[in-house]
């Protein structure tokens, strides 16, 4: 049941459903949670919502919730109790049964990535549904609104905060059909990643969430046959690939209600610090924090993506390449902080061992990026696949190792970003 309230009587244990105003002015970066921290109540009501939803099926009610008795007593009818023919009657309260809570898609609580697996995959069956009708919508002409996409943004956010990693893991097996749509979820889930690891507010988090989404709106309108053809771009193609990012900032400014860093992004996620991107030709810093962010989310993902036109990099391979040209293209601080969220071996990477076998990277180390834990699965001495534990090497005691980063080409592996996510749905 919901109940419109005043902030002001807002206290510890209710369920917020919703938040008036502005997203972007909301205190929380998550519309829907139980308000179970002091400081979180203090920042409620320091801010300039005025009035909340909340849920009182799922917290504390305004009132205090009377006491029920552990046994109701129905008295007789009157003509009974006159002649003595009963006394009262007893009726006991059934036993309460537990009751199993739908899962919350907005529960921040960790989870291992193979529970996280589950909820990722449908998260991004529902976003990629919601991506595809906004992309139609922009082809229309219609007006984008932020506050349409909160509660995806939101979910984003909790998956990432559940688990890093599980999100990523799903939407790396695009179809080519689906590029754009889970090339956007994608980079919003990096960003929030980021944004989480560069611990920047709520409300700054929920802005890279939303860039992320929207920054290759503009390509709506570039005939897919152009931004999907398999092979070289001709220059004339190239220019009209190159125009999303104005076509996207002057789209979303039409629309209104858009934060200024979300534009920022669209216009220049494809600048570059020495000046050789575009669509300015902007240097150094001329370019925002935010569209600097953009610009690592996007190439990792674009570079560990298959295309009609050629197959990803391995994720530890991408980024070794956006290392080597980090100083002059990338913001070396800011893909110092990326790296930290995904990991120096991010997960899903493929990897030799010292034990001679082949594994995939499965959870990440925090207190060590080279020793993470992976799942041996491929031994390279009977040339057989087998199925193993799980190795945390950061705690192994050196029985193993990684000797090196492989390629899944170099292993004729030509589905692996498939085959990655099956290993990674039954990993440990």
């Amino acid at each position: 049941m919901l109940k419109k309230i005043r902030t002001q009587d807002v206290k510890l244990g209710m369920f917020l459903h919703k938040l008036d105003g502005s997203w972007f002015s909301h205190p929380f970066w998550k519309r829907k949670m139980l308000l179970d921290d002091p400081e979180q109540l203090a920042d409620l009501h320091a801010s300039k919502v005025e009035w909340v939803t909340i849920d009182v099926s799922r917290g504390a009610d305004v009132a205090p919730a009377q006491p029920v008795p552990s046994r109701v007593v129905q008295m007789a009818e009157p003509r009974e109790r006159v002649f003595g023919r009963a006394g009262p009657t007893i009726v006991r309260r059934a036993a309460l049964q537990p009751v199993d809570r739908p899962f919350d898609p907005l529960s921040k609580d960790k989870l291992p990535i193979r529970a996280e697996m589950v909820h990722a995959q449908r998260l991004a069956r529902k976003s990629g549904r919601t991506m595809r009708k906004l992309y139609e919508d922009v082809r229309l002409g219609k007006a984008v609104k932020a506050a349409k996409l909160e509660t995806m943004v939101d979910e984003i956010s909790s998956s990432v905060q559940r688990n890093p990693h599980a999100f990523m893991a799903i939407t790396r097996m695009k179809n080519s059909g689906e590029y754009l749509y889970q090339h956007a979820l994608s980079v919003c889930a990096l960003m929030i990643g980021l944004a989480q690891q560069m611990h920047l507010s709520p409300e700054d988090i929920r802005k890279a969430g939303l860039a992320g989404l929207l920054m290759d709106m503009g390509m709506a309108h570039v005939p897919q046959e152009v931004w999907d053809k398999d092979a070289p771009l001709t220059p004339e193609e190239w220019d009209v690939v190159k125009s999303h990012t104005t076509l996207a900032h002057e789209f979303l400014t039409l629309g209104g209600e858009m934060p200024a860093e979300v534009l920022d992004v669209c216009l220049n996620h494809h600048e570059r610090l020495d000046g050789s991107g575009y669509p300015n030709g902007l240097a150094g810093e001329q370019i925002g924090m935010f569209a600097r962010m953009a610009a690592i989310c996007d190439s990792y993902d674009a570079m560990t993506s298959n295309r009609l036109h050629r197959s990803g990099e391995d994720p530890s391979r991408a980024l070794l390449k956006i290392d080597e040209d980090g100083g002059a293209l990338f913001d070396a601080e800011i893909f110092q902080a990326f790296q930290r969220a995904v990991g120096i071996y991010p997960i899903g990477s493929l990897v030799r061992l010292r034990s001679h076998r082949l594994a995939i990277v499965v959870e990440q180390n925090p207190d060590d990026l080279t020793l993470p834990k992976v799942r041996p699965f491929y031994s390279l001495s009977d040339r057989a696949f087998e199925k193993s534990e799980d190795i945390d090497l950061g705690n192994c005691f050196g029985a193993d190792q990684i000797i090196t980063r492989e390629t899944p080409e170099g292993w004729d592996m030509s589905e692996w970003p498939a085959m990655s996510a099956k290993l990674l749905a039954v990993a440990s």
